[in-house]
């Protein structure tokens, strides 16, 4: 709630925060990691907070008895921390980072009871996940165009071809994360209801 009420503060004083920290400069490629605060990206992280809260409540009482309990609240911790790595970073690097956290947790999520039907569903979610990658590194390319990786300094009006293929490979991979129509086929093997794990 405390997410949710910051996010409301800055809708109403029209705020955000953006801040940048230089990992390191060496001649002139400088690595640099931004986060940007907003009203938005606080919104998504208090509706993450309130469903994986709910998760975790329900899965310690669920898997009380559970040998690998530590295990999966260490998975699922994990999940929330890529998620919002993938929520208020504007960097395109950095999303792909976050990315690549998401789909090994959800990997590892998906293989927890460690059987043969959920190592052959882990890989099919591996290899949909791969394809969510490639569109994203394909996006990654396109953004070469504008010499910037984050798309809060892009100039939207210098070249609306590029702009669009940008869109284009960035729709692509949120279906795949998401398992819309053309990539859901991992999702009804990955789960093991009535589990947390589903």
């Amino acid at each position: 709630m405390l997410f949710f009420s910051f996010s409301l503060l800055m809708i109403y004083f029209s705020k955000f925060y953006f801040i940048e920290y230089l990992f390191f400069f060496l001649n002139s490629c400088m690595i640099i990691y931004v986060i940007l605060i907003d009203w938005m990206s606080l919104m998504f992280i208090s509706f993450v907070f309130l469903i994986s809260s709910m998760i975790l409540l329900y899965s310690m009482e669920y898997m009380n008895f559970d040998v690998n309990k530590n295990r999966f609240l260490l998975l699922m911790n994990l999940f929330i921390l890529f998620m919002f790595f993938l929520v208020i970073s504007p960097n395109m690097i950095s999303i792909l980072l976050g990315w690549d956290g998401l789909g090994m947790v959800s990997f590892c999520l998906v293989i927890f009871y460690q059987n043969k039907k959920s190592y052959s569903s882990g890989f099919l979610t591996v290899i949909l996940n791969r394809m969510g990658d490639l569109f994203i590194i394909l996006s990654l390319v396109w953004m070469l165009n504008f010499g910037s990786w984050n798309f809060i300094f892009l100039n939207y009006f210098s070249n609306l071809d590029y702009l669009f293929n940008i869109c284009l490979m960035i729709m692509l991979s949120s279906l795949t994360k998401s398992a819309q129509i053309p990539f859901s086929s991992w999702l009804p093997l990955a789960m093991a209801a009535p589990t947390p794990v589903s």
